[in-house]
C-alpha cells in the first residue's frame, strides 16, 4: 500500500519553525520570478510553482540540523515526496531548496545533482539563484518589499525594489546573488525605488 505524500503545508507543519520568514522568501521569491520572466527569462508556470514550494521549504532542515540545514531540507523533501508532484518534480523542488545558501551546484562533488539531467540541472541553478536572492532579502527579517522590477543591460541585471518608507539592508541579498551571477554570466545590481 501506497504512503500518501504530505502537502507542502503538512511537510511545513511537521517540520518547519520560522513561518514568518518563510511565507516573505516565498513572497520574494514570486516577485523576483514575475520581475525576470516578464523580459529576461522564459519560466512555465509549473516551473513557478517549483520554486514557491522550495522557497516555502527551504529551512525545514533545521528540524534536524542547524549547520547543514539546507542539505536536511533537500534530504525531508526528498524522503517524504510532495503532494501534487511526481517524482523527477519533487527531486527538482529539493534540489532549488538545497542550494539556498552555502556551496553552488557542482557536478564532481555533489552526486545527487549530479543525477539530474542537463534540463533540470540549468533550471536548478535558474531558480536556485532566484531562492537565494529572495533569502538574503529577507535578511534582516522585516523588509517589505512591495515590487521588485528587473531590467538587463549588456553587463548587469538591476533589480529595482520599491519598499515601505525604508532602506532595507541589502548587504546580505548581494552576497547571495553569488549563484545568480554565476548562472546568468552578469553582476547584480540592486536599487531603491
Amino acid at each position: 500500500m501506497a504512503v500518501e505524500k504530505p502537502t507542502i503545508q503538512q511537510l511545513f507543519e511537521r517540520y518547519g519553525s520560522a513561518k514568518e520568514h518563510a511565507q516573505q522568501v516565498e513572497q520574494y521569491a514570486q516577485k523576483l520570478f514575475d520581475a525576470l520572466n516578464k523580459n529576461i527569462c522564459s519560466f512555465s508556470q509549473r516551473e513557478k510553482e517549483y520554486l514557491k514550494t522550495a522557497a516555502y521549504l527551504h529551512d525545514i532542515g533545521y528540524a534536524v540540523e542547524k549547520k547543514s540545514h539546507h542539505k536536511h531540507t533537500m534530504n525531508l523533501i526528498l524522503e517524504n515526496g510532495i503532494a501534487g508532484f511526481d517524482e523527477e518534480e519533487t527531486k527538482i523542488i529539493a534540489h532549488i531548496a538545497r542550494y539556498h545558501r552555502s556551496s553552488l551546484p557542482d557536478e564532481t562533488k555533489h552526486k545527487r545533482f549530479a543525477s539530474l539531467d542537463e534540463n533540470q540541472k540549468q533550471l536548478v541553478k535558474k531558480l536556485g539563484a532566484i531562492l537565494r536572492i529572495a533569502d538574503g532579502l529577507d535578511k534582516p527579517a522585516k523588509n517589505l518589499i512591495l515590487r521588485i522590477e528587473a531590467k538587463e543591460t549588456p553587463e548587469s541585471i538591476d533589480f529595482y525594489l520599491k519598499t515601505i518608507g525604508f532602506k532595507p539592508k541589502l548587504k546580505m541579498a548581494q552576497e547571495k546573488s553569488d549563484m545568480f551571477e554565476t548562472v546568468f554570466n552578469k553582476k547584480v545590481n540592486f536599487y531603491l525605488i
